[in-house]
């Protein structure tokens, strides 16, 4: 997996540092790293909720409290759809 620091997360996104603390105090977004004294690493999943969350935010004025319950849903289907496929590949695999 690949990571980013604080800089690239909004330098990639080209959003604005004070979004970027709000995402972080809303806990939608969250270093991986133990360390906080540091610039701390983002996972690409970090990445990726930052791109919605700015998405919904400034295209479809949905507050901040709504982009969290979106982004969690969002990864709950996600998760959803592969426990699915991996239970239709080992019915594929029995019934054979």
């Amino acid at each position: 997996m690949k990571y980013f620091s604080r800089r690239q997360v909004i330098e990639i996104l080209s959003i604005d540092e004070a979004f970027f603390v709000q995402l972080e105090q809303e806990e939608i977004i969250q270093t991986d790293a133990d360390d906080e004294s540091r610039e701390a690493p983002y996972s690409e999943i970090m990445l990726e909720r930052a791109r919605v969350a700015d998405n919904l935010v400034h295209e479809l004025d949905v507050n901040l409290p709504g982009v969290a319950v979106i982004v969690q849903m969002r990864e709950n289907l996600a998760d959803l759809r592969h426990q699915l496929e991996a239970a239709l590949t080992e019915l594929r695999r029995h019934r054979k």
